[in-house]
């Protein structure tokens, strides 16, 4: 728990203060026993009837103070575990927020809800609730006995002994249970994943007609964990049977010795009442322990994954101090070789690319076309060789300076359950909506008119009700709007029909802005007008140059545009 206060310096004071009051007050209950019992020592002995009122009102005024006390520690004890949390969460979602590619292609989307959801209400919990109830047992516990032993120590110490096999008892408990929580963690990670995944391709779930198969699979999931749940169930069971058995032999205890001392007159009726009293509070730490251990154990295997992703590092650190007024340069790669888990992408890349160039790369799929975008945004980094910006290597600048840069349109448009115009302006706030009308009807959005919004029409997750081809453009009037040095255009036209792919490329030529395009198609109607287009093959360029010079060389290129003939 140190390193989770650490992360939040400004509210350590106030959570061990609350902590602090409300264990006082919820402690200090050990008091009421004693008056109980003096009172009955003072009238059945002493015979002292004027206590009774003093008492009483003592007692009443202790018991108001007390629940206003514990009333207004809980209060501020919830306050300062929510702002706690509040804050671990932000600080897990800005680091992932800064991992790089690698991260994101090993952890599933089901671990990491699983981190936001499950395992930060467990450490919610855990702050919340186990640490005062603990720190009151404990201290309910140290002020009881030691007031016992002043009373008659024999007689505790003999209360005492089922406290010895509990502690045993819950070693082995401890040992048992903490991976089996661990396995029910992972299951409900795997059936999120599952559900994240089944929500995303409902529309393929439903066209290959498998409900029935995804229902059977989900099925499965939850029966794995309802066993799992069932098996923990068993374990804590018979472990809560043993710790309730050994606590409330404890009263059998008290009525064999406490009897036979009371007979004996070796205690007075007054302490027999507090002893009986206090029977709870020594039996709370056994009671209540299998309670407390078994969140405890939950909360560890929880605290270990959110620091794991807290601390997770990027393997690319892209965080040079130089900073880069505009990408309108040269950019340069030099003999850059890319290896990603173990398979070589790219190998002896040399190519320069002007500022203002359009530059086309094409090859089947696999040839290492997107991973030269990678390499540009920095999702990547080179194995060997260096891509350098205006003669200096990219690794000199911050990698946020050259993205924010970048218009980047992605094959497989992504958008957000906004706006049209909250999507469009996605990467530059400052864009009116007349500026995104524009750049909507650039990237021939025409569609926009025919909504029932316009461009304030909300669209579903993910762009749900809108085409393959209607996302792509929309993608496309996003990454216009920004206005950037490098517009980068991954297989965007791949949903287009001819006509709306040269309407768009019309478009992008005519901009009212300089920009150095980079168009990575598959169709060769999409970079048969660059000023240089780069054949890729088995991540290496076989070829180069203009629609005309590839044409003459009849090789790859030739072959390629002979095949796509019919629809150019």
């Amino acid at each position: 728990m140190k390193w989770i206060l650490n992360l939040n310096k400004k509210y350590r004071v106030p959570y061990i203060l609350s902590n602090l009051f409300l264990i006082f007050f919820d402690s200090i209950g050990f008091v009421m026993p004693i008056l109980v019992g003096y009172l009955v020592d003072s009238v059945t002995i002493r015979h002292n009837y004027d206590s009774i009122f003093f008492i009483s009102i003592f007692m009443i005024v202790f018991v108001v103070l007390k629940t206003l006390g514990s009333y207004y520690s809980v209060i501020r004890l919830n306050l300062v575990t929510e702002k706690i949390v509040s804050e671990l969460k932000s600080k897990c979602y800005q680091n992932i927020n800064n991992l790089d590619y690698y991260f994101y292609e090993h952890e599933t989307r089901g671990e990491l809800m699983t981190n936001f959801t499950s395992d930060m209400q467990t450490i919610r919990k855990q702050f919340d609730f186990n640490i005062k109830t603990l720190g009151a047992i404990v201290l309910t516990f140290i002020c009881s006995l030691g007031y016992l032993f002043t009373i008659n120590m024999p007689f505790t110490l003999i209360l005492l002994t089922p406290g010895v096999l509990v502690g045993v008892i819950s070693y082995r408990f401890i040992r048992k249970v903490k991976p089996e929580y661990e396995k029910l963690r992972n299951i409900m990670s795997c059936s999120n994943d599952f559900v994240s995944d089944n929500i995303e391709a409902n529309r393929v779930v439903k066209t290959f007609a498998i409900e029935a198969d995804e229902i059977k699979r989900m099925r499965k999931l939850n029966k794995r964990y309802i066993d799992k749940d069932v098996s923990i169930a068993y374990i804590e069971d018979k472990f809560y049977a043993k710790v309730d058995f050994l606590s409330y032999f404890m009263s059998v205890i008290f009525l064999i010795v406490g009897g036979y001392l009371f007979i004996n007159d070796n205690i007075t009726m007054g302490e027999l009442i507090i002893f009986n009293s206090y029977l709870y509070n020594l039996r709370a730490p056994f009671t209540r322990l299998s309670g407390l251990l078994n969140s405890m154990e939950r909360f560890a295997i929880a605290k270990q994954k959110i620091y794991k992703l807290l601390t997770a590092k990027p393997r690319i650190v892209l965080d040079g101090e130089e900073n880069i007024e505009n990408l309108l340069v040269p950019i340069e790669f030099k003999n850059v070789r890319i290896v990603f888990d173990d398979k070589v992408v790219l190998e002896n890349l040399n190519i320069t690319i002007n500022p203002y160039e359009t530059i086309a790369f094409v090859g089947k799929t696999g040839s290492g076309k997107s991973s030269i975008v990678n390499l540009l945004l920095g999702f990547i980094i080179p194995e060997s060789g260096e891509v350098l910006i205006n003669g200096k290597n990219y690794l000199n600048y911050n990698i946020k300076d050259i993205r924010f840069k970048v218009g980047y349109v992605t094959q497989n448009s992504f958008l957000f359950s906004d706006t049209i115009y909250n999507n469009i302006r996605y990467g530059n706030m400052s864009v009116t909506k007349e500026e995104a009308y524009k750049y909507a009807k650039i990237a021939c959005c025409d569609y926009i008119d025919r909504l029932p919004k316009g461009i304030d029409t909300i669209i579903g997750e993910r762009g749900v009700g809108l085409s393959g081809g209607e996302k792509q453009r929309l993608s496309l009037a996003r990454a216009l709007a920004v206005h950037p040095d490098i517009l980068l255009l991954d297989d965007i036209t791949s949903a287009l029909d001819i006509e709306t792919e040269e309407k768009i490329n019309e478009s992008i030529n005519n901009l009212d802005y300089k920009s150095t395009k980079i168009i990575i198609a598959s169709k060769i109607v999409s970079v048969m007008k660059a000023d240089r287009i780069y054949v890729l093959d088995s991540g290496k360029v076989v070829e180069f140059g203009n629609h005309k010079e590839l044409m003459k060389k009849k090789g790859y290129y030739y072959e390629l545009y002979n095949i796509q003939k019919g629809d150019i």
